[in-house]
């Protein structure tokens, strides 16, 4: 399959007479190349592509990654499972401080509620017994 190409290259384009006037017509610019899917589809070919790119070169790193570890894998091993353990005991730690957190913010809450509708029955009786007083 052969490209010929445009069929008019840039500036080459003259401003022409238009009928009847004598002035010269604006040139027209040319239209802007457009391409083979519209910007908002995916080409999915280079998306699958990337995605090999990725692959492959997670392997590479892993590759040489054991390739050059300073440790036997039984050493690496351990320390794995040390830091593994490590992170499970700050997690159920933090969790725990955070339910205690949130214990303690439902316990205020509730205090307040509290104390907001004692507030509110006695502005409720004082107004009665002003009204009593008044009649």
């Amino acid at each position: 399959m052969s490209y010929a190409g445009p069929t008019r290259t840039r500036g080459t384009a003259r401003a022409t007479t238009s009928p009847g006037t004598g002035r010269a017509a604006p040139a027209r610019r040319p239209e802007p190349p457009t391409t083979s899917l519209p910007a908002h589809e995916t080409d999915w070919q280079q998306v699958a592509i990337f995605g090999v790119g990725i692959a492959v070169g997670l392997m590479v790193g892993a590759g040489a990654a054991l390739l050059s570890a300073p440790q036997s894998g039984a050493e690496t091993r351990a320390a794995l499972r040390a830091r593994a353990s490590r992170v499970g005991r700050t997690t159920r730690r933090r969790g725990r401080d955070a339910w205690e957190d949130l214990r303690d913010e439902l316990r205020g809450a509730r205090r307040a509620l509290q104390r907001r509708k004692i507030r509110r029955a006695a502005e409720r009786d004082l107004r009665r017994e002003a009204e009593l007083d008044v009649e």
